[in-house]
């Protein structure tokens, strides 16, 4: 225990030795840190909202008005043993016309000419998706099943090029923030190593013949490695610390501007909700990149 003590110690003081190289890797820590909670932010932003957008999409099958009672029951039945749909829920005309009638004022007066002609609409199930991806290999399945003669027509087969643009670009978008926001961490996460590992490696060379008579009078490995260990995981919790104060009041400020003009209200909602999990989640993330670094360098540079 004591040994461990006069290590912690020893390497927190060594912290502080050359200020310049601390405060140079304490400050790209504090970028690197900034910049990967930026992403994280972004992220998820964009996925709750390609989710609001993606549950607004569903695939809708619409029967011919002379399908009998029972083979719509038989075929709504058979929609939900296909892989990827979540849930199948019947429309009927009379519900259909309702929906346009309430959609907007637009909508009302197009209701009010359909209930003169006798209603046209037709029927249809709304089929909610497992996943938006596979949404033509569904549509495709649903049209082999038994029954599929009740089926007039599907949102998919009949769909104009907007609507299938709209798919596809929301498909894309999600996979792209996901491969953006994976490749710009991990660049950020080497060059925070890179930064670390010289600045073990300056304090190592600069530190020689000290470490030279810790040898001579026999002083173990880990007492000559540890101090270097505790110095890296330092500029991480030093790192985070000061990303957590910088973080903090500019959340506050900007906050309100992202609920209003973005509705990023409930991505913040999230970070507020779970900030003791956003805490340790800096704090860690700082201190293992540091101690990384520090084990890199250590196994690289000194000698043992």
């Amino acid at each position: 225990m004591i040994t461990f003590w006069r290590i912690f110690k020893s390497g927190f003081r060594n912290t502080f030795r050359n200020a310049w190289l601390s405060t140079a890797a304490t400050a790209i820590m504090v970028i690197t840190l900034l910049i990967m909670t930026f992403f994280v932010f972004s992220t998820m932003f964009v996925r709750t909202q390609l989710a609001e957008v993606r549950n607004k999409i569903d695939l809708t099958i619409f029967l011919s008005d002379e399908a009998p009672a029972d083979n719509i029951k038989d075929l709504q039945s058979r929609m939900l043993t296909v892989d990827n749909v979540q849930s199948v829920t019947f429309v009927s005309k009379a519900d259909a016309l309702n929906q346009l009638a309430s959609s907007s004022s637009e909508g009302g007066q197009l209701a009010k000419s359909a209930t003169e002609i006798g209603n046209p609409l037709p029927a249809s199930f709304q089929v909610k998706l497992k996943s938006l991806d596979q949404i033509g290999d569904t549509n495709g399945k649903i049209r082999a099943l038994d029954d599929n003669k009740v089926i007039s027509d599907t949102s998919y087969d009949n769909r104009d090029n907007n609507r299938k643009g709209v798919i596809e670009n929301v498909i894309k978008i999600s996979n792209a923030v996901s491969r953006i926001g994976l490749v710009l961490s991990m660049i950020f996460l080497v060059v925070a190593l890179l930064v670390i590992f010289n600045t073990i490696r300056m304090a190592i060379f600069t530190r020689r013949e000290e470490i030279e008579i810790m040898k001579l009078v026999g002083a173990t490995k880990w007492f000559i490695r540890g101090p270097f260990l505790v110095e890296g995981s330092m500029y991480g919790a030093f790192g985070a610390f000061i990303a957590l104060l910088l973080l903090v009041p500019f959340a506050r400020s900007v906050g309100p501007f992202l609920a209003d003009r973005l509705n990023a209200g409930s991505t913040l909602q999230y970070f507020q909700s779970h900030i003791i999990l956003v805490v340790l989640g800096l704090v860690l993330t700082g201190v293992v990149i540091g101690a990384v670094s520090s084990l890199l360098a250590i196994a690289r540079h000194l000698k043992l």
